[in-house]
């Protein structure tokens, strides 16, 4: 499979009953609005020490999904686009921003993409979180389109699953840590106890493909912090990864 076909059924995936799994998720977008006004940097826990003051900066939230993190980022006073291929996701987006009184863009763009939205070289600050880059089978190409959006003097901060928990202990995963083959596997569904909601394809990289990607792309990276996983302690679960123009 191209990874164009493979992008599209990504995208088919991405656009099957997605409002209403976030619904199930989160409740309508004006709960969770109420709840993001209250307290953004709960949502933003990841990624705010990293970040530190936000207000005046422009910020590209890549594959930014339903739109929370966009959102808590602009109540803390960012510009933010937000780039997704997925119209449901925009909905409760777009929902979800207006009941929070704030304004966001919202993208619907194949990242890859983005350089036909006329915004490259204007971001101060790009922010992909959880479950990006394991959607792109060539993270060359990927981290160019990063370099292209940022501004000069601009930032990368990528929050990701670590590869090791991806690859050896997700039950969908290749269980094998160099594995470079396609993985099928259920897009991710927020209600854990619902039904599919469709099939994904998945390319799971190595830490060293992922930092190797970003620094051929022109980025230096300043930091790399790796987390325990949430359920198992002992093994790592997240990274963050802070890279520089």
């Amino acid at each position: 499979m191209t990874p164009d076909e493979a992008t599209e059924a990504n995208r088919h995936a991405w656009n099957t009953q997605r409002f209403g799994a976030w619904l199930s998720a989160f409740g309508s977008p004006e709960e969770e609005a109420r709840r993001i006004v209250a307290e953004p940097r709960q949502v933003l826990r990841r990624l705010l020490p990293y970040l530190g003051d936000v207000a005046g900066k422009r910020i590209c939230n890549v594959q930014g999904s339903h739109g929370r993190v966009a959102v808590a980022l602009a109540h803390l006073g960012a510009e933010v686009l937000v780039v997704d291929f997925a119209e449901d996701n925009r909905r409760f987006a777009l929902d979800l921003a207006a009941y929070a009184g704030v304004a966001i863009d919202y993208a619907l763009c194949d990242i890859l993409n983005a350089n036909k939205l006329g915004r490259n070289h204007q971001f101060h600050v790009l922010v992909l979180e959880l479950g990006i880059l394991h959607y792109h089978q060539d993270l060359d190409r990927f981290f160019r389109v990063m370099r292209e959006l940022a501004a000069d003097g601009g930032v990368l901060l990528l929050n990701e699953f670590h590869p090791i928990q991806r690859k050896l202990y997700w039950p969908e995963g290749p269980h094998h840590y160099f594995e470079a083959g396609l993985v099928e596997a259920d897009v991710p569904n927020p209600d854990h106890g619902g039904e599919s909601l469709g099939r994904c394809l998945y390319r799971f990289w190595t830490l060293g493909e992922i930092v190797t990607g970003a620094v051929n792309a022109g980025f230096r990276v300043a930091r790399l912090d790796e987390y325990p996983d949430w359920e198992d302690p002992t093994i790592p679960g997240t990274f963050t990864m802070l890279a520089e123009t």
